[in-house]
């Protein structure tokens, strides 16, 4: 049985590799970059840039993906094109969505890009992608208080017809951080209101990333014209775990909402890995100011699949025991534990990949 090898990486601030450029991009991958700052953002310098490249190019080949998902992209496809000649033969097409510091790409492997049919702006639960997000901040409910949000990074949709006729949906994602003017134990200790309230803001704007997600989702999977299956991966900047917001505020975890109900069976989603590897998963590494400063390992990366994916018996299906947080492929080529110099590392995110056969 052939199959289908699926991955995504939040690939740390591509567009250092281009010098931090965007409109005034040179055409090229500078031998050094000298670091930038982008409002509040401080992009560090790197004596080597094509090191840096051919790590990650080094993690990409040691995984073998067939479709990647990628985050924290250059703002030009054309930047990412490049990446892909110089550093991985050309072995892939690139499609991306809105052009941003860190804009979304969907890669595909050039033997299976006759497939490819881009989801077009017009197609049902697309407008909800593109357009304006309606929300209300916390203790808002007049009508002069609904707020608007859009997505800052839109989600990648993509069709992949397989050899033999199968089709599969990809959606690539990178939702809002959750980052906010909430920076510290203290600040939530003394319910400092700017902060709290801007904490829950935040989770506003990302709760309606997620319910026009899950729009898209339900669409796609009621259409007539509905995919053998349909993946949904990328960097949701949240997992599985129950943070202080979700325990005081009786908050939904941003995860569960995307998963969808279970009065509609055939739509919910489910997450590529099984349960024993999911439970011990995890993609990045941070300090949390809320938890006393702790190191936090946190799965926030993640590929989950539409009902038909783990069920089929003569389409597509995912093969459980493959799906992994690339951990090994990531410190092969990482020098040091990753926290030093970005130079010394590929991301400060690990891959997550699944293997699907058809």
């Amino acid at each position: 049985m052939p199959t289908l090898r699926v991955a995504t990486w939040n690939i740390e601030w591509m567009a250092s590799l281009f010098g931090g450029r965007w409109k005034d991009w040179d055409g090229t991958i500078p031998a050094r970059f000298g670091g930038r700052t982008l409002g509040s953002i401080r992009l560090d310098p790197i004596e080597d840039v094509p090191g840096v490249c051919a790590r990650i190019a080094g993690v990409i080949r040691r995984i073998r993906p067939d479709v990647l998902a990628v985050q924290e992209g250059p703002p030009l496809a054309s930047q990412l094109a490049l990446f892909v000649s110089r550093f991985l033969d050309d072995e892939y097409v690139v499609i991306g969505s809105n052009a941003t510091w860190q804009s979304a790409y969907i890669l595909v492997r050039r033997s299976l890009s006759g497939g490819i049919s881009v989801v077009p702006d017009t197609a049902p639960g697309m407008e909800a992608l593109r357009g304006r997000l309606f929300y209300y901040p916390w203790q808002g409910f007049r009508p002069a208080d609904r707020r608007t949000h859009r997505f800052a990074r839109q989600p990648v949709c993509v069709d992949l017809a397989l050899p033999g006729g199968r089709r599969v949906a990809f959606v690539n994602v990178h939702l809002k951080s959750k980052f906010s003017k909430l920076k510290t134990m203290a600040q939530w200790e003394a319910r400092e209101p700017e902060a709290v309230l801007d904490a829950l803001d935040v989770r506003q704007k990302v709760s309606a990333e997620v319910a026009a997600l899950r729009r898209y989702v339900s669409l796609r999977l009621m259409m007539a014209d509905v995919p053998d299956g349909l993946v949904l991966l990328g960097d949701f900047n949240d997992g599985p775990f129950g943070e202080l917001f979700e325990t005081e505020f009786l908050l939904h975890n941003i995860l569960d909402e995307m998963v969808g109900s279970f009065l509609e069976p055939d739509m919910l989603l489910r997450h590529a890995m099984r349960p024993d590897v999911l439970r011990a998963a995890h993609s990045v590494t941070f300090s949390d100011p809320l938890q006393g400063g702790a190191e936090v390992r946190e799965l926030i990366d993640h590929i989950l699949v539409s009902p038909r994916l783990a069920a089929a018996r003569n389409g597509v299906r995912l093969h459980p025991a493959a799906a992994a947080v690339e951990a090994a492929a990531l410190a092969a080529f990482t020098q040091g534990d990753g926290r030093g110099a970005r130079g010394l590392r590929p991301s400060d995110h690990a891959p997550v990949s699944a293997t699907f056969g058809y």
